[in-house]
């Protein structure tokens, strides 16, 4: 008997475990769009812009580690999900895309000519998202539609992940074939391992270390590895420091575990990193996030290995690798567990560790704050963290609230920090939450700046239709305060597009939250917080906190350029951090040589 093609993709998706689809709908999509509808066993979410879509898939694969699909018409409504792409890419988060096209038999493709376009909606999304995705096709054969599925899913999740996209053109889709007569699924090309003699040189090396330590970075998360992390980081013993903003890695209740590192800090971990001999990387890449931008001062008495599936990041410029290990870090895990034992590190090392995460705390900038003052974010997550669950998940947008959070990390162990980490799109919070909290069925606090979630601001009815467990927290500062402070720094204080007299301006949230049919309530100060995450926590539903953010809200500690005595611009190494300490304490607290 023979079945449509748009019915064979969505069976298909289903049984390689693809299970729930955020989407679109379209004319160039529709016998997509009514194959999803008509399959009980995919759950479909129905957004009201195609960003949102894939903003949504990127925070549903890093709560849950598996991989959502995304259904799109053609033309304006492929490009419109391009940053939502591009976001999942640079984080390495599996996609699955698959656009709608017209008829191919009338399509420009078909011509073999450098046409822009013959039908109604057509572009070539192909050649811009190659760029972006692993793996980019358009489907001209509907015989080959199951193996490309198959293809698509299996390279996404493999590897390194990241997107993938399939343009399914309307007479494909609607093509029925025989399934008997599909080519046959082509097997993916296995994953690097680690071998048994890079095993026992990691091991030596380890044993060898006097101050070793690990760092641990998105990509863990982000390739659905981070029980399988914290396991091996237990088991084998060893101090272990988050890279930039990785802010889930670890948490604060474990004894081992000294926070993040990189050129916003804080500075425990910074000076860990820089006092080390010996340093394992596992999901990070070692950018300038983590190292700083002088990456020639960066543990400069550390041996440095790197696991990591791709072979390219050990050969960037800049970067010192010692011992490279090709491996996908499940594979790494799943070797290294059974063989791993606890390792006796040096009495000194683990004291002198401590003694950092006792004297320094992410939370400098909340000392001498007055109860009346507009919110410090940093007091704001002080706060948070003494109200939330320990479940809790936080999916945050882009604003320098939102720093302050990527500095601290989370206190619990079943807490999840959701953030793209290196695209930084405003207007990724509402989605991002309605992924995470889809993927995980559990409350998600949506924490963004008034900025920011503007640019889906329609996306707080798509959390209303599905009744979506999504709390909303809005740090309020007239505008987009990191440029604000960008202008003050580099122009003199002359603004331009970032405030209300500079051509910005916000509407009302509290009517905002009416017209969506959100509760609303406003935090004016520091003094408010308890009694307002109190309301937030304790409320049913979905509700917007506001929260009136403090102007000059500064993100501290962080590397900062200064003038040495020649009078030259100078960036320090990642330890030396603004505000700067005592120079008898910074001397101190260096074990070795920082310039070798």
């Amino acid at each position: 008997m023979k079945k449509r093609v748009a019915d064979i993709i969505i069976e298909t998706l289903v049984e390689l475990g693809v299970k729930d689809c955020f989407s679109v709908v379209g004319g160039g999509s529709m016998h997509l769009d009514n194959a999803l509808g008509l399959n009980d066993d995919m759950n479909v979410v129905f957004h009201h812009h195609e960003q949102a879509c894939a903003m949504a898939a990127e925070g549903y694969a890093k709560t849950s580690g598996n991989i959502a699909a995304v259904c799109v018409t053609s033309g304006p409504g492929a490009t419109n999900t391009l940053t939502g792409v591009m976001g999942a890419w640079v984080d390495s988060v599996p996609m699955f895309v698959m656009s709608g096209q017209i008829r191919y038999e009338v399509s420009v493709a078909k011509t073999g000519l450098p046409l822009r376009f013959r039908g109604n909606q057509e572009f070539d999304i192909i050649g811009s998202v190659k760029n972006m995705t692993k793996y980019a096709k358009m489907v001209t054969d509907p015989l080959s539609i199951k193996n490309e599925i198959n293809k698509a899913v299996k390279t996404a999740i493999s590897g390194r992940r990241g997107p993938v996209w399939l343009d399914i053109p309307l007479d494909i889709q609607n093509a029925m074939v025989n399934e008997e007569d599909l080519y046959p699924v082509e097997e993916i090309k296995e994953e690097p391992t680690i071998k048994e003699e890079e095993f026992n040189n990691l091991i030596e090396m380890i044993s060898n270390a006097k101050r070793p330590v690990i760092i641990g970075g998105n990509g863990i998360a982000n390739s659905g590895n981070l029980g399988l992390f914290r396991e091996f980081a237990k088991k084998l013993g060893i101090p272990v420091v988050a890279s930039a903003i990785a802010a889930d890695v670890l948490y604060d209740d474990y004894d081992l575990y000294y926070g993040i590192s990189g050129f916003i800090g804080p500075r425990t971990g910074n000076f860990i990193l820089q006092n080390a001999d010996f340093i394992l990387t596992l999901g990070t890449s070692l950018g300038f996030k983590t190292t700083g931008y002088t990456q020639e001062k960066f543990a400069v008495n550390a041996k440095i290995v790197m696991v990591d599936c791709d072979e390219y990041e050990v050969r960037k410029p800049g970067v010192r690798v010692d011992y490279f290990i090709h491996s996908e870090l499940k594979n790494f895990f799943n070797y290294c567990l059974p063989k791993i034992k606890h390792v006796n590190v040096p009495n000194e090392w683990i004291d002198y560790c401590n003694k950092l995460k006792n004297r320094f705390t992410p939370f400098e900038a909340t000392e001498g704050l007055s109860a009346d003052d507009r919110v410090c974010s940093y007091m704001f997550w002080k706060r948070f963290e003494e109200h939330e669950p320990d479940d809790s998940i936080a999916a945050l947008g882009n604003n320098t609230g939102i720093s302050s959070k990527l500095q601290i990390g989370i206190k619990h162990e079943n807490s999840r920090v959701i953030a793209n980490n290196n695209c930084g799109s405003m207007g990724y919070d509402l989605p991002a939450a309605i992924g995470s909290a889809v993927a995980s069925k559990k409350e998600v606090i949506c924490v963004t700046g008034d900025g920011s979630i503007m640019m889906n601001l329609q996306e707080l009815q798509t959390i209303k239709h599905y009744n979506l467990p999504v709390k909303v927290v809005i740090f309020s500062n007239d505008g987009y305060n990191a440029f604000r402070q960008t202008c003050k720094n580099f122009f003199s204080g002359f603004n331009v597009g970032c405030d209300a007299e500079s051509g910005v301006s916000f509407p009302s949230f509290e009517k905002v939250a009416d017209t969506f049919g959100y509760g609303y309530k406003c935090c004016h100060s520091n003094g408010e917080l308890d009694e307002c995450l109190d309301w937030l926590f304790s409320q049913e539903g979905q509700v917007i906190l506001e929260v009136e953010q403090r102007l000059d809200d500064p993100i501290t500690p962080k590397v900062m350029s200064r003038i040495n005595d020649k009078g030259e611009f100078v960036t320090p190494s990642i330890e030396d951090m603004y505000p700067f300490i005592d120079e008898e304490e910074y001397k101190s607290l260096m074990i070795g040589d920082i310039n070798g």
